[in-house]
């Protein structure tokens, strides 16, 4: 994966920092309030803070900020989509762990074997796994999901 573009989220973006994960972006989430630590810690780490709170806007920043205005998920992540001009890369789609933020590496079959219901074993090739949680993830419907939202909300920029 190229240099892209990282996030640090304040703590009323969760479900934004999950879209943003699925589409391929290192999100993290930061657990205080925004605030001055909030905008310490983004800077040092290179990362784009998000927020709803308005009044961060007028804080002397020397990174990058935006503040969120749209209060649903969907609308959300359109809004942070155009603000950036993201474009998301289709083979870095659902490549992180939604609860991990960590890469997912690709695992054998063999590896998952009693680890993954046996209709999912059976009917699936391809497997992942997070090496921080060691939760294990295969191609099903999520994807076609994801594509499908992804379609309504940025269409001009899917995939």
């Amino acid at each position: 994966m190229n240099e892209k573009i990282k996030f640090l989220v304040d703590s009323n973006l969760g479900k934004l920092a999950k879209w943003l994960r699925v589409l391929g972006y290192d999100t993290t989430c930061y657990s205080g309030n925004a605030n001055r630590s909030f905008l310490t810690k983004a800077q040092k780490e290179g990362r784009v803070a998000l927020t709803r709170k308005r009044d961060m806007a007028q804080r002397q920043f020397s990174g990058q900020l935006a503040v969120i205005e749209h209060d649903r998920v969907g609308e959300q992540l359109e809004e942070i989509v155009n603000k950036l001009s993201l474009e998301p890369e289709m083979d870095q789609i659902l490549t992180i762990c939604l609860k991990c933020n960590d890469k997912l590496k690709a695992v054998s079959k063999e590896e998952v074997s009693g680890m993954v219901p046996d209709y999912i074993f059976r009917r699936h090739s391809g497997f992942y796994r997070c090496p921080r949680c060691e939760g294990i993830f295969w191609p099903g419907t999520h994807r076609e999901n994801v594509d499908q939202f992804l379609m309504t909300r940025i269409p001009r920029r899917h995939p």
